[in-house]
């Protein structure tokens, strides 16, 4: 009884140690926890879960984050191509800037080359009319031919020489308008007075039908436009008559100029105002010429925004119709002498002071105003005048300044300011210039002075100086 007892209480001690107890509820939980992993790993695999389930929402989560990579690595390769694609558009972008900047710089060049040019050789040219219309009102028959025949191959010279200088500043974009407002007859008696005579030497006949009404536009752009229509009119014209009036249409007015001379062909009206380019019946009938007097005119019109229509017949003539609108009376403050009011103006004893870097210039004015009666005081440079006369004390009743003096003096504004500054009574200035700038125009009006343009047209200079001296004796 004893050795069992004995031998059951050897086993009970192995069985009860609690290390092996512990060890082997470790290991029981340890399986039942792997079987219900297994169970729980085999259930989400083989079932649909939604991204929300824990282990879904873990294999989401490694998927966006491997998209993310994804996509942020190409939005880096998107944005350093970006980055080079804006540093070759900047390049080519200054490229671009440099060459506009070398072609404006090449442009403006060209333009001051031109105006410089178109000075120098206006020079001579100006003196040379000057000359010849001193000369045709005092010829005789026998020189009267030769005479207008100078006269007509150097306004043809002016014209070619006008041309360039008015295509290149247009191109240059140096031409702006200053619209006012004034009466048209104004404008329309001159042309029609100076036309008139040039018609008259070709054999031709201008009619001209004035206008009462006040238009708003600016002057002088306007009787470019005219000018280039007009020569053109007759210098296309051969036999007939040329057509230069108005009429009223609703609150505008249309200016016509017509002909009767060589017309153009329909295929043609849309190449004779492209620069260079004439009609085949233009050249045709006539070699002189650039091509650039139409391409102004519509430049010119479309910078004052002054519709420009033309129709045309072949070997019967053209018209050119320039709308302008109408103004009120109320509009219009100053008021200018017509030329029918200058007509009987006489300019004798009219005392003249011209001063002109031109030595050539000074004796052709000279010779011309005193055929028309002027007394006349001519000088090269304000040092020169005053040699003659007292600049401050002597009467005088008309300044005739040039504007472009030698380099290294002031220019006429300047000259004719300083003389003015000394008198008590400040003389009435008259600028002759080539120069048709914005800035000149307020120069000039903000002192006060007139302008008239080179090359000078002897009746557009004597129906100016007739104005000072309708103002001498009123």
């Amino acid at each position: 009884m004893d050795e069992s007892n004995g031998s059951d209480n050897a086993a009970d001690p192995r069985e009860d140690s609690p290390w092996e107890l512990h060890e082997a509820r470790l290991m029981a939980e340890n399986t039942r926890l792997r079987r219900i992993c297994d169970a729980l790993i085999e259930r989400v695999e083989s079932s649909n879960m939604t991204p929300t389930a824990p282990y879904g929402a873990f294999q989401h989560s490694v998927v966006l984050a491997e998209q993310v990579r994804e996509r942020t690595q190409a939005l880096r390769e998107v944005n350093q191509q970006l980055l080079a694609e804006i540093e070759e558009r900047r390049r080519v972008e200054q490229q671009l800037r440099e060459a506009r900047e070398k072609a404006e710089q090449a442009n403006l060049s060209k333009t001051r080359f031109v105006a410089a040019v178109s000075h120098d050789l206006m020079q001579p040219l100006n003196a040379a009319r000057l000359f010849t219309s001193a000369l045709q009102e005092s010829s005789d028959a026998n020189s009267a031919f030769q005479l207008s025949h100078i006269s007509t191959a150097l306004r043809d010279l002016e014209s070619l020489i006008t041309t360039l200088s008015d295509a290149s500043k247009l191109d240059a974009g140096v031409v702006t308008a200053e619209v006012g407002v004034f009466p048209l007859r104004d404008l329309l008696d001159v042309l029609a007075e100076e036309f008139r005579q040039q018609a008259e030497q070709k054999g031709l006949r201008l009619r001209y039908v004035p206008s009462e009404r006040l238009v708003r536009s600016d002057p002088q752009l306007l009787s470019r436009i005219m000018r280039n229509l007009l020569s053109n009119a007759i210098r296309y014209t051969h036999s007939g008559s040329i057509l230069l009036g108005s009429r009223r249409h609703q609150d505008q007015v249309e200016i016509v100029v017509a002909d009767t001379g060589i017309g153009i062909r329909e295929d043609q009206l849309g190449v004779i105002f492209e620069e260079f380019k004439r009609g085949k019946q233009a050249a045709r009938f006539h070699e002189r010429g650039l091509g650039l007097g139409l391409a102004i005119v519509e430049k010119i019109s479309q910078i004052l925004a002054h519709p420009l229509s033309v129709s045309s017949i072949p070997d019967k003539g053209s018209r050119f119709t320039l709308t302008l609108p109408v103004a009120q009376p109320s509009e219009y403050v100053a008021r200018t002498l017509s030329a029918d009011e200058l007509a009987g103006q006489s300019l004798a004893g009219l005392r003249t002071w011209v001063v002109d870097n031109d030595e050539a210039i000074c004796l052709g004015m000279k010779t011309l105003l005193e055929g028309w009666g002027c007394e006349v005081v001519v000088a090269e440079s304000l040092a020169a005048l005053r040699a003659k006369v007292d600049t401050s004390r002597d009467e005088a009743d008309v300044l005739l300044m040039d504007y472009h003096l030698d380099p290294d003096m002031d220019d006429g504004i300047t000259v004719a300011r300083f003389i003015n500054d000394g008198r008590a009574v400040p003389l009435p200035v008259l600028l002759v210039t080539a120069d048709r700038s914005a800035d000149l125009k307020k120069r000039c009006a903000r002192n006060g002075y007139r302008q008239v343009y080179k090359p000078l047209k002897p009746l557009k200079l004597k129906m100016a100086l007739q104005q000072f001296a309708h103002h001498r004796d009123s």
